[in-house]
């Protein structure tokens, strides 16, 4: 057949398939399907090479999976997981201000805006400190344990963070 000559619709194409425009919702459906299946089984086989298997990038993932799922939060949109803490411990401490400066080893910093980004959490540029406003701190404190820290809270005047509450402490007064 001469290249120049246009072939009639309902023929097939040059390796024996009907145009796409010849097929039915279903045949379109199933080769999908089958399309995908193929890049599923492709990825897998890619994944179980010896090579897939070494070096931290696939560790990561792996350790982060049974630790604590941190939420979705405006620092962490896609809800990356989070790896367990090499140095678990978290200083906190309250301000007069009514907030807590947060200080943890420089290498934990990832983790800790991945679990309280969604409270609040910002980094004071005077301090180069993280801090979160008192209301969130038992919040914090119960996300930063599921996900394997301790935290160490005290107050400017000495006192345990544990027992704030807005009507014994700070600038507010109940009458």
């Amino acid at each position: 057949m001469n290249e120049d000559t246009p072939t009639p619709p309902n023929t097939p194409g040059p390796a024996g398939t009907t145009p796409p425009a010849e097929q039915s919702r279903e045949e379109r459906i199933a080769a999908a399907k089958a399309k995908a299946e193929a890049i599923k089984a492709q990825r897998a086989a890619a994944g179980s090479g010896p090579a897939a298997g070494s070096g931290a990038a696939s560790a990561a993932p792996a350790a982060a999976t049974g630790g604590f799922k941190a939420p979705v939060a405006s620092r962490n949109p896609g809800g990356a997981p989070t790896v367990p803490p090499k140095a678990p411990k978290v200083q906190a401490f309250g301000t007069l201000t009514q907030a807590v400066e947060i200080r943890c080893d420089p290498g934990e910093e990832p983790n800790i805006v991945k679990i309280l980004g969604g409270l609040g959490l910002y980094k004071n540029p005077l301090r180069g400190v993280w801090q979160l406003d008192y209301r969130y701190y038992a919040e914090a404190v119960r996300r930063l344990g599921a996900a394997g820290y301790e935290v160490d809270g005290t107050d400017y005047l000495g006192r345990p963070l544990a027992g704030w509450a807005p009507e014994a402490r700070g600038w507010t007064r109940t009458y």
